[in-house]
């Protein structure tokens, strides 16, 4: 009993230290973001600041030319409407793989499969050429159509849906139910862990994108919260605005994180006990 209970001090002590480390750089993010531009590579380091200097963060958000209040409402809209808009195509899409019995349903299966294979910058040039025919590039539904059709996203939630007994469907068919009542009725509630897990995973995707941003959002005006951290990379050398930038940019991500920490651990839980 002794020797079990040093070896969980000793897993908990280093677990602990690697946490720590890992949340360092992120400390130093929000420090420097508070300083004054010559405190944040000062040989002299310190993590508190001589004088807080909050106004960084007044600067990047009421900036004249790229106000970083105006890439966070992009932003959100951009990661609200493609995870909500993802997460409604890929249940749909998983349930009818999982659950429904159609003529070359592997043969779908197996091509969705085959185009997580194909890299993202091989399309680039062929979505930029259909973007500019239907009018969405530089507009924002140039990054959300995408995100809509996410393969990753099907393929985790039909692992789940095929793993319910399928006698609740046929007993809901003896019942009268459709297949649209049996998803929205009996499928979605069952599987709320595995939509939240998708849920975080889509809008932090949406939040971070970056490469499709920078080629199909030219315009100031349309620039998200990752084009806006670049952007100030390139307009200034004080590294203080910077980290304000950067620090402002993972709120949301953290705030979505924080409520709905449970249904995320449980689903990744879940996932490791199925055989």
């Amino acid at each position: 009993m002794k020797k079990r209970k040093t070896i969980k001090w000793i897993n908990t002590i280093w677990v602990t230290g690697c946490g720590i480390l890992f949340l360092l750089p992120l400390l130093w993010m929000m420090s420097a973001s508070v300083k004054a531009g010559s405190e944040v590579f000062s040989l002299d380091f310190h993590w508190f600041p001589e004088t807080f200097q909050w106004e960084n963060y007044r600067r990047v958000w009421n900036d004249s030319k790229v106000p970083f209040w105006h890439l966070y409402m992009n932003s959100i809209f951009v990661a609200v409407v493609g995870t909500a808009g993802q997460l409604l195509v890929s249940s749909m899409a998983a349930y009818a793989l999982a659950k429904i019995n159609f003529n070359g349903k592997n043969i779908v299966f197996t091509a969705m499969l085959i185009t997580m294979m194909i890299p993202a910058q091989a399309t680039i040039i062929p979505r930029y050429m259909m973007f500019y025919t239907i009018k969405i590039y530089d507009t924002l539904w140039a990054l959300i159509l995408p995100s809509l059709f996410n393969i990753t996203s099907i393929f985790l939630l039909k692992q789940f849906y095929a793993g319910l007994p399928d006698e609740l469907m046929e007993a809901a068919v003896m019942d009268g139910a459709s297949h649209r009542e049996i998803w929205l009725r009996i499928i979605v509630p069952l599987t709320k862990p595995p939509m939240v897990t998708v849920t975080v995973l889509a809008f932090i995707n949406a939040w971070n994108e970056y490469l499709n941003a920078l080629i199909f959002l030219p315009s100031n005006k349309n620039f998200t919260v990752s084009l806006g951290i670049q952007y100030w990379m390139q307009m200034t050398d004080e590294y203080n605005l910077m980290m304000a930038a950067a620090a402002s940019a993972i709120v949301p991500v953290i705030v979505l994180f924080l409520f709905t920490q449970k249904y995320f651990i449980e689903s990744i839980a879940s996932t490791g006990v199925k055989g």
